[in-house]
């Protein structure tokens, strides 16, 4: 459900690719076009550190860079 609301405002995008096994594959990113991404992950950020704590935060949360397709 959330999944579905974040492509819904275009904070969240999908892009399917094929390879020469037709195997089909989703690379996700977020849009970094879109404003309200930014503010997405601003929220993130501060959910985070109330759940996990400073160091928790740390050892929980993918620190790679969320702009790039993966």
């Amino acid at each position: 459900m959330v999944k579905k609301l974040l492509k819904f405002l275009w904070i969240f995008q999908e892009k399917k690719h094929k390879d020469d096994f037709k195997v089909t594959r989703k690379y996700r990113r977020l849009n970094p076009y879109n404003p309200l991404t930014y503010i997405t992950i601003l929220i993130i950020i501060l959910v985070g550190f109330v759940m996990f704590g400073l160091v928790g935060f740390w050892k929980e949360v993918d620190l790679r860079n969320p702009f790039r397709w993966s």
